[in-house]
């Protein structure tokens, strides 16, 4: 007997019938019982094991088992934030565990980043090339297995007969009669087609796991034979190249630390906010233009690569750059201090420290000979641990209580809270201006915030109800209940009122601005 049983002697309708039973579990989940986002969670979790049941060979490998753990953690993410980040880490996780039997070719990150590539577009198409495999294998051998007059010749008498009987004993005891009266079949209408062609392309997304794209297409080329039929200039080129782009960097790196610790003032029409905005984002381009140089004409084994002195002069370059990416962080974190966090700068500052994470590992790889997958590998191990942090860290909470904390409002030293940005942060926002409504604060702000709380609130228990349920969402919604039912009642007012809690002035004159004031009332 094989080691994987009834898998290996039947894979193709073991692949079939597990897809089946996935479709209806998704239907069953996300169209009759209206399961919210989160739970998709659950049903990455079902797919994962169809996956581990048609393709048992995938815990076989250390690769395979990784790509498993790894899927499951995404599945994780997604019930507790149900964010995209959640959702393209796990489809590319669970893709890769599909693909570890028919990819032991593959060694490093750019050869897999070509094959993900392939099976993205090819294998939505597999569905019509396992039915031309089908139609051919009837046409070779009429009696074989795949032959479907045999297998209906097989179950006509079951089925019928069975059914006969299932009739009759319906008729004659009560509790089975119930039950069938219990059962509820789709009526042929709009809402069938419409759930049957969803539940075709759920069918076809699974499908593309259980039977990937096989066929190789050409080897991806390895960095280093990718950049083998580079002509480099002059190694007396590159020198006078390193020598007069660290004078340069030498330069600004001398600036930024005399201006940002205060050594030398700024002119008198500049503050520091705004030196801080203007260089953050474009000394990142540089650092990257610096990382993408040594990579072209810097690969081990190379004249320059193998030159004391051009070595010497990429090291302090890397330095200086690594410098210059440690001073857009602090530029960045300057400009937040001055006014405010946002989920933008939160994702900013994680891409500058990878940033300066991938220059030292380039001059790392430049002094050890390192090849270029381990460059690779390796940058890709920060990406991914990274953007897995991501997943599971509420980036709106982060940026609305830090928002809170340091508001002018609230006693920081910040800038004046801004209500209308904390409106876009939907359940993240909740908790934080709870816990602000509840010191004291002057009589119109106080309306402007319940106003906008109580207005974000309103939105995200609509939300909770609508198919959007995830585990944080539900969680906040929850607690700001319970939070809210101790504050004293607030008369808002007549009138109107924007995103930031302001009294809106003739807002009968532009509908489109103006808020439903029986919408506003308060929550329970």
């Amino acid at each position: 007997m094989d080691r994987f049983g009834i898998v290996k002697r039947h894979g193709f309708l073991v692949k079939l019938a597990t897809a089946a039973i996935l479709v209806l579990m998704w239907d069953w989940m996300f169209w009759q019982q209206g399961f919210g986002v989160g739970n998709f969670g659950l049903f990455g979790l079902a797919l994962l094991t169809g996956l581990m049941v048609v393709r048992p060979t995938i815990m076989s490998t250390r690769q395979g088992i990784g790509a498993v753990i790894a899927s499951g953690i995404y599945c994780a993410a997604i019930f507790l934030h149900g964010s995209l980040f959640s959702f393209a880490l796990f489809w590319t996780a669970i893709s890769i565990a599909a693909l570890i039997p028919f990819s032991s070719h593959l060694k490093d990150g750019w050869q897999w980043f070509g094959r993900l590539a392939v099976h993205g577009v090819a294998s939505p198409f597999s569905p019509l090339t396992d039915a031309g495999l089908i139609a051919k294998a009837r046409k070779r051998s009429p009696k074989s297995k795949l032959n479907v007059r045999a297998i209906l010749r097989l179950l006509a008498l079951p089925v019928i007969g069975g059914g006969m009987f299932l009739a009759l004993f319906v008729q004659a005891n009560p509790v089975l009669e119930h039950l069938f009266e219990q059962l509820s079949f789709p009526a042929i209408n709009d809402e069938f087609f419409g759930r049957t062609l969803i539940g075709l392309l759920i069918g076809t997304l699974i499908w593309t796991l259980f039977r990937p794209w096989r066929r190789r297409g050409p080897r991806a080329e390895t960095p280093e034979a990718a950049l083998a039929s580079f002509k480099s200039p002059s190694l007396a080129s590159l020198l006078l190249s390193l020598f007069v782009f660290n004078c340069l960097f030498l330069m600004q790196n001398g600036m930024d630390l005399a201006f940002m610790s205060g050594l030398v003032p700024l002119p008198d029409d500049l503050t520091l906010a705004q030196y801080a905005h203007r260089g953050a984002y474009p000394l990142i381009v540089t650092a990257l233009l610096a990382g993408l140089f040594v990579l072209v004409l810097m690969s081990p084994g190379s004249e320059a690569a193998q030159n004391k002195l051009a070595r010497g002069l990429v090291s302090a370059w890397i330095v200086q750059n690594v410098l210059l990416v440690t001073s857009s962080i602090i530029r960045t974190w300057d400009y937040v201090e001055a006014y405010s966090l946002t989920e933008m700068r939160i994702a900013a500052l994680a891409w500058m420290v990878l940033v300066g994470f991938g220059l030292a590992l380039i001059c790392w790889r430049l002094l050890s000979a390192k090849s270029g997958g381990w460059l690779i590998n390796a940058n890709l191990w920060a990406v991914g641990l990274v953007l897995t942090g991501f997943c599971f860290v509420d980036t709106r909470t982060l940026a609305a209580q830090w928002n809170v904390t340091h508001a002018k409002e609230a006693g920081g030293r910040g800038v004046e809270l801004d209500l209308c940005y904390m409106g876009t942060l939907g359940s993240g926002a909740i908790l934080p201006l709870v816990s602000l409504e509840q010191r004291p604060l002057p009589a119109e702000f106080q309306k402007r915030l319940r106003f906008v709380r109580e207005t974000i609130q309103r939105q995200e228990e609509t939300a909770l109800y609508d198919r959007a349920w995830t585990w944080r969402l539900n969680h906040n919604v929850a607690t700001a209940q319970r939070a809210v039912a101790s504050l004293p009642p607030l008369d808002l007012g007549p009138g109107d009122r924007g995103c930031d809690g302001k009294i809106i002035l003739n807002s009968w004159s532009n509908p489109a601005s103006s808020y439903n004031p029986e919408s506003a009332s308060p929550l329970n």
